[in-house]
């Protein structure tokens, strides 16, 4: 499987009254990490293939801080591709150190019924383009 890598800088409005990457912003680091593990599927999550995405579950493993100005890698891969579902990963580092791992069951969804569907063909097939096998 090949992992999607974003390279996020933290900011100094991601840091909290502890002096360090405050969790609720690492949950938007992570966010923009799934929009570019989108896009480079050629999707967005409103428009993926036909389908939106939702997010139904977040989980997330702290392991280190990480400060300003600190460069973090995030990676991305899926797993557990069903009907309606998946699950993304992200492993969150500062060079070797692990920073967090967390991970999203994100659901496809039709915003205009405002209901879970089944997630697109295309979705699949553009999952085995990136990755080389399917999740």
């Amino acid at each position: 499987m090949n992992p999607i890598t974003t390279r996020l800088t933290v900011r100094i409005g991601d840091i909290n009254y502890g002096g360090h990457l405050g969790h609720d912003r690492l949950i938007t680091l992570l966010h923009q990490a799934r929009l570019d593990w989108l896009h480079a599927l050629g999707a967005e999550e409103q428009h993926c293939f036909g389908a939106g995405l939702i997010m139904r579950r977040l989980t997330c493993d702290y392991r280190a801080e990480a400060f300003l100005g600190d460069t973090l890698d995030i990676t991305l891969h899926a797993s557990g591709l069903r009907r309606t579902a998946f699950t993304l990963h992200y492993r969150v580092c500062r060079g070797a150190t692990l920073i967090a791992e967390a991970a999203t069951e994100m659901v496809a969804f039709d915003y205009q019924a405002r209901k879970i569907t089944a997630l697109p063909p295309a979705f699949t097939a553009a999952l085995t383009r990136l990755h080389g096998e399917t999740a």
